[in-house]
């Protein structure tokens, strides 16, 4: 079956704020009125969301306005809303490696923060690049990441459609069993909350697994109890158009030409509507294959010009290599990161090793003197005292090493200088202390 996309990444957007969304004049209204801090930011990234189903152009101005404002008052929370608002909508218009730059830049931003629900939308942006591409192998680990983040948090709602894009990758990947499983988790969760959104979504899934097991009354069953909840309100229309495309896919399959034709343009149009670039490319495709079977050559020559050009400009070989490019250097900031971590244990542990040596050593002279009150061998007592002073001058010469290291570039000849040079020192001292413990000890047993 033709890839149908199915990025559930866009539900994050209705997230971040609670309650129902204004209206369009209602949003205007209050901006206009609003201070110039966060309210304002946080109603130019509502006014984004409200044009993502009609307008992609007054969406992603409103969303740029957001993150520019919230550079200029310092908001980072703002700025990284804004940043995943302008990333889904570079998707959805097909401009993949700008949408990979900005899921990145606010993935920095938000591991900066701190903050684990913007970095779990941060994850969720990444996981819809890499799968509308169809590149599997990156786009499931982010999915994956984000499930932690959104089981730690208890947020059933967010969890319930990272579900989905976790079965939709698995189905994707042709691993059906595993995408049911997540797919069920996902409808079990939505149908107890209510989030009509990822119910429509699971049914798609469903939908589409049966359709690759050829069970076409079940997958339009499934597809059917999609439609009408992609139809409320405020729910992703790009869904809904990949519904339609799945049914004239499968119409298209079983030789049904009426009901394909009717799927297949209602799919164009709608995607064209919005812009959404793979509906357009996919339906441009069928209605090519669907004239030319019908003996229609000339209008599928257009839908085929159509098709090409759709998929030029979303999957070019300059815009791939910008892609590799980009996935390469987030792998190394990551190897970077993992890296940066392991050597803060190390030092932390190393820290940790000095601390105790450092506290051992005095208690260590103390109890040798107070060994020499009591009837102690001399000699027992000497070794012992030796001993302590052993470790306190090695434990000198450890914590100043990796500074001897550092002055003279690790070069061996000027290390021994040094260190001949501070043994000089220590050893004179090592005799006076030695000479002032022993006298500490007679004097105690006289």
């Amino acid at each position: 079956m033709k890839k149908v996309s199915c990025f559930l990444f866009f539900f994050w957007v209705t997230l971040f704020l609670s309650g129902q969304q204004n209206t369009v004049d209602s949003l205007h209204q209050l901006l206009a009125t609003a201070k110039e801090d966060t309210t304002q930011v946080n109603l130019l990234n509502q006014l984004s969301r409200s044009f993502y189903n009609s307008k992609t152009d007054s969406a992603l101005n409103y969303a740029n306005r957001a993150r520019e404002f919230s550079q200029k008052i310092g908001y980072v929370k703002g700025e990284i809303r804004s940043l995943t608002l302008i990333g889904s909508i570079m998707i959805m218009t097909g401009n993949f490696p700008k949408a990979l730059e900005i899921g990145l830049e606010a993935l920095t931003k938000s591991e900066a923060s701190g903050d684990e629900r913007l970095i779990a939308s941060s994850y969720r942006l990444l996981n819809g690049v890499y799968s509308e591409q169809g590149d599997l192998k990156q786009a499931l680990p982010y999915g994956l990441k984000e499930k932690k983040i959104n089981e730690k948090t208890n947020d059933e709602r967010t969890l319930s459609s990272n579900l989905v894009n976790i079965g939709n990758d698995y189905r994707q990947s042709h691993q059906l069993d595993s995408a049911r499983i997540y797919l069920n988790q996902a409808l079990n969760i939505a149908l107890r909350i209510g989030n009509t959104s990822v119910i429509a979504a699971s049914y798609l899934n469903l939908g589409m697994i049966h359709t690759k097991m050829k069970q076409y009354d079940i997958a339009i069953g499934y597809l059917r109890l999609a439609i009408p909840n992609f139809k409320i309100d405020n729910n992703p229309l790009n869904l809904l158009i990949s519904t339609y495309d799945a049914l004239a896919e499968i119409y298209d399959s079983t030789n049904q030409a009426d009901s394909a034709f009717y799927y297949a343009r209602l799919t164009y149009n709608k995607a064209k509507e919005m812009d959404y670039i793979w509906g357009v490319l996919s339906s441009s495709q069928r209605l090519a294959s669907l004239f030319k079977k019908s003996k229609q050559l000339d209008s599928s020559i257009v839908y085929y010009e159509i098709a090409m050009a759709a998929k030029d400009s979303s999957t070019s070989q300059e815009k791939q290599k910008q892609i590799q490019a980009l996935t390469f250097n987030e792998e190394l900031r990551q190897i970077k990161i993992a890296k940066q971590k392991s050597e803060e244990v190390a030092a932390r542990k190393r820290n940790l090793e000095l601390a105790g040596i450092a506290i051992f050593i005095p208690l260590f002279l103390f109890a040798v003197l107070l060994l020499g009150r009591r009837k102690v061998k001399s000699r027992t007592i000497e070794f012992l005292g030796i001993l302590g002073l052993l470790f306190l001058f090695e434990f000198i010469v450890l914590l100043a090493h990796p500074y001897i290291g550092q002055w003279t570039h690790e070069s061996p000849l000027w290390m021994l200088l040094i260190l001949v040079a501070v043994a000089a020192i220590l050893i004179p001292l090592h005799h006076r202390s030695e000479a002032w413990i022993k006298k500490k000890l007679a004097t105690a047993k006289a």
